[in-house]
């Protein structure tokens, strides 16, 4: 799925009957909203509930001038680790 935003992956996972066991996501975006850590939570708590193993994978160019965002860093609650 190409060009696809996070309100739309939720859609397309709250309409499928998931049983899915590994999860591998792959986003080259600048779409932020892919790595708001609670919305994943939420996410897979009420709709993956059978999901062992996720894998996230985020890709995003920048330039020298890019400022860090600390979304990323969101993702060390015990829920994660």
């Amino acid at each position: 799925m190409n060009d696809v935003k996070f309100d739309e992956f939720e859609i397309l996972i709250r309409k499928r009957d998931a049983k899915l066991k590994v999860l591998r996501v792959t986003i080259q975006s600048q779409q932020i909203n892919f790595l708001s850590a609670h919305r994943w939570e939420q996410l897979i708590l009420m709709y993956l509930p059978q999901l062992e193993e996720f894998y996230l994978r985020y890709i995003e160019l920048f330039d020298e001038e890019y400022q860090y965002s600390e979304a990323a860093d969101q993702f060390v609650s015990s829920f994660w680790i």
